[in-house]
């Protein structure tokens, strides 16, 4: 796959099943950095570790917003 995302960052909700999973999988394999924020943490750290060094796992509860503000400082830090 191209590199089209190279450079970039995402932070995506729901990252550790389903629609959100296959985001991230999708983005990493195109270069891109991302965050998966979710609450399935068991599932959430087995994915970020599957994908390695482009991936990072931020436990989320989309409703606090702390927690989204976590995730995206979790973002920022790293990349």
């Amino acid at each position: 796959m191209s590199q089209r995302l190279e450079g970039k960052v995402a932070v995506i909700t729901g990252g550790a099943s389903g629609l959100g999973e296959a985001s991230a999988r999708l983005f990493v394999s195109a270069g891109a950095h991302v965050v998966i924020a979710d609450v399935q943490e068991e599932r959430g750290k087995g994915l970020a570790a599957e994908l390695g060094r482009a991936a990072r796992f931020q436990p989320t509860n989309v409703t606090r917003e702390a927690e989204i503000a976590a995730a995206v400082d979790l973002a920022i830090d790293e990349w």
